[in-house]
């Protein structure tokens, strides 16, 4: 036997290892008709309690160790973050430049040097700033109850450096956007921002950064955020 039919055999034993696995007779050589489109039926149709997305967001963030603070409006925020910072004993913190972050966030009360991620300065600057800073500070387009996690909208104003170079990643969001299934986020793009209107990236991030080798050594930090803590604006 060649070395080329020795692989085609190797590859034919998986493939009717996996076609056992699925319930299968044989390997399938048509691809299955399959009519439903995206997530099915029975989990697109679940129902939730108002409070329900907000209390799966607060339970599985901190399942991965992250923090979870409910507020009651922008001052009360800004009061938690000014906490926090002061628990880390931080010095800097890089912001995103969002509009949503300014009306909420009274950035000169923080007590910390901040700088502001925006497109008049030079990325250079800012990505060493970031990598020097204690703390990046985001606003949170969406958050996802089931998994606890937030998605991020990155632009020229809001880049991707803030919530991966600092130690501390501090998320801000309004209740509202906390939704409870990724499919509910893919559907709200779609609808409320159109194919073409879509932004240059999107980050979905659950919890601090989890590394985790062959071994399977859990490693916390290595490739992103130690910290992952999330104020959450009740609106």
């Amino acid at each position: 036997m060649t070395n080329i039919q020795e692989d085609i055999a190797q590859e034919t034993l998986f493939l009717q290892t996996v076609a056992k696995a699925l319930g299968r007779d044989k390997v399938l050589t048509v691809p299955p008709n399959r009519q439903e489109v995206g997530p099915p039926a029975f989990w697109r149709e679940q129902k939730f309690e108002a409070e329900q997305p907000l209390t799966l967001f607060k339970a599985n963030l901190e399942a991965l160790t992250g923090k979870v603070a409910i507020v009651n409006n922008g001052a009360e925020a800004t009061n938690q973050i000014k906490l926090w910072l002061k628990v880390l004993n931080a010095k800097a913190a890089i912001v995103w430049d969002h509009p949503e972050l300014h009306r909420q966030i009274e950035f000169s009360r923080l007590g910390v040097k901040i700088e502001l991620w925006n497109s008049d300065k030079s990325r250079q600057e800012l990505i060493e700033f970031a990598e020097q800073a204690d703390a990046g500070i985001t606003w949170v387009n969406y958050a996802i109850g089931y998994t606890g996690t937030v998605a991020l909208f990155n632009s020229a104003n809001t880049g991707r450096s803030v919530s991966l170079l600092p130690p501390t990643h501090i998320a801000v969001m309004h209740k509202s956007d906390i939704v409870p299934t990724m499919s509910t986020v893919m559907k709200h793009l779609i609808e409320q921002r159109g194919q073409s209107q879509l932004p240059s990236a999107i980050d979905f991030i659950t919890g601090p950064s989890r590394t985790s080798d062959i071994e399977m050594d859990l490693s916390i930090g290595v490739h992103g955020p130690f910290r992952m803590w999330a104020v959450v604006i009740d609106n």
